[in-house]
């Protein structure tokens, strides 16, 4: 589902999940972690936010944000809970995650939800408001880790005025990397069991991370 398809007539939505990312190529591993969290944190919708220009990456690093954005359609394209947005694709860089969450809030009104998603690693800059615009109360953050991660030391870098509004999940399938993605394509290895089978072909078909 696209942007502009959401609320399109009966249906009223409270909570929306918002999950950014550069989706270098999207995988399994981002749609197993949002359907996690769509369910545990009973989210009527995710916002898929592709990034243009990552404030951790430069341009010239990552693949094309139209290329990145088709791939987003597709993988989400059969599960109706899922949407995709251009509010970053279509704004001048730099890019920050606060003016992300506070343009849905106009979008949606004041009165939703909104649910932050995100990896563990990259939390605490997004959290903070020098590098990322935003501040306590601006929104829920979720921060999926893989098994096993240090949550004392990652707590003791959480300033106290925004540790309630964060929750950290585990998820096993953050094994799953679009590094690692790029690597196998790039030496000919199957990624058939990493991504959805119409964003294989995407990236076949167009020659990407060769």
């Amino acid at each position: 589902m696209k942007e502009g398809e959401l609320n399109s007539g009966k249906e009223v939505t409270h909570k929306l999940g918002i999950m950014g990312g550069t989706f270098d190529p999207i995988h399994n591993g981002h749609l197993t972690v949002a359907e996690v969290i769509r369910s545990r944190f009973a989210l009527d919708k995710v916002i898929f936010v592709p990034s243009l220009c990552p404030p951790h990456k430069g341009l010239s690093e990552i693949t094309s944000v139209e290329h990145r954005y088709a791939m987003v359609n597709l993988a989400i394209a059969d599960n109706p809970f899922f949407e995709s947005s251009r509010i970053e694709i279509d704004r001048p860089c730099p890019t920050y995650a606060g003016d992300t969450i506070e343009a849905l809030r106009k979008k949606y009104g004041k009165s939703r939800e909104l649910y932050f998603i995100t990896g563990l690693d990259a939390l605490l800059s997004i959290i903070s408001r020098d590098c990322s615009r935003t501040y306590p109360g601006i929104c829920q953050f979720i921060a999926a880790a893989r098994p096993g991660y240090n949550r004392k030391t990652i707590e003791k870098s959480i300033p106290p005025d925004l540790k309630p509004f964060i929750t950290i999940i585990e998820e096993p399938a953050l094994a799953i990397s679009s590094t690692e993605i790029r690597a196998r394509i790039k030496n000919h290895q199957p990624i058939d069991h990493l991504v959805p089978e119409a964003v294989r072909e995407y990236i076949a078909n167009r020659g990407l991370y060769l």
